[in-house]
């Protein structure tokens, strides 16, 4: 995995921004791979069901480009948003405690600050910003499940990854990032002859999906 190697020299060398500007939360460093550990650390000491989506997960499967935050689809249960809620209440910041004991955290499609982020998206802003999310472009965790990989990340930590069919999946929102990553991961799918013989039945259930949520994917 020549990649692998490249990726993480992408990584160290990378001069990202010092934080992350928004006018509504406090000033927030960009993550960095180590901040990718910390979070889905957390996530996999709780046993929380989660995926790593967006920038970071792209990285893991060799598309590199450079991001600022940390995307996870998790399952949208009573049990698992306990789970995830007490990992994220461990980042440094603390600013996840607020949402212990809150058995359906996520901002409602109506809801004002779901509207601006994204519908039923959860930014939680630490010293890193962390983007929660109970779908992607439509899916959810239980849709994404076919295109989960577990990758071995360190002598003893492993992290779930949405693979390239999945990242493509969650691609399918009209925005110019998302139009541009579902480009070059498409040119990955090509190369690698990567491309599902279900392909066309997965197609048509993202478009049912997301017509069904009538949202988009926002991950970054």
């Amino acid at each position: 995995m020549g990649w692998w190697s490249e990726f993480k020299k992408w990584l160290s060398g990378a001069n990202p921004p010092d934080h992350i500007g928004d006018a509504d939360l406090p000033a927030c460093r960009a993550a960095t791979w180590e901040d990718v550990l910390m979070v889905t650390g957390l996530l996999e000491q709780h046993a929380a069901k989660y995926v790593l989506v967006g920038g970071y997960a792209l990285m893991v499967n060799g598309i590199v480009r450079q991001t600022g935050d940390v995307d996870i689809v998790v399952e949208n249960s009573v049990e698992n948003n306990a789970k995830w809620i007490a990992a994220m209440a461990e980042l440094p910041d603390r600013e996840a405690a607020v949402l212990i004991g809150e058995d359906d955290p996520f901002p409602r499609d109506d809801d004002p600050y779901g509207k601006d982020e994204g519908p039923c998206v959860l930014r939680i802003a630490d010293v890193i910003v962390v983007d929660v999310m109970p779908r992607a472009c439509g899916l959810t965790f239980a849709q994404l499940v076919p295109n989960i990989v577990r990758v071995e990340v360190g002598a003893d930590q492993e992290i779930s990854v949405l693979d390239l069919y999945g990242l493509w999946l969650t691609k399918q929102a009209p925005r110019d990032k998302d139009r541009a990553d579902k480009t070059q991961i498409e040119y990955a799918l090509t190369q690698l002859q990567a491309w599902p013989a279900d392909h066309e039945a997965r197609l048509v259930s993202i478009q049912k999906a997301m017509e069904t949520n009538n949202t988009s994917g926002i991950e970054d």
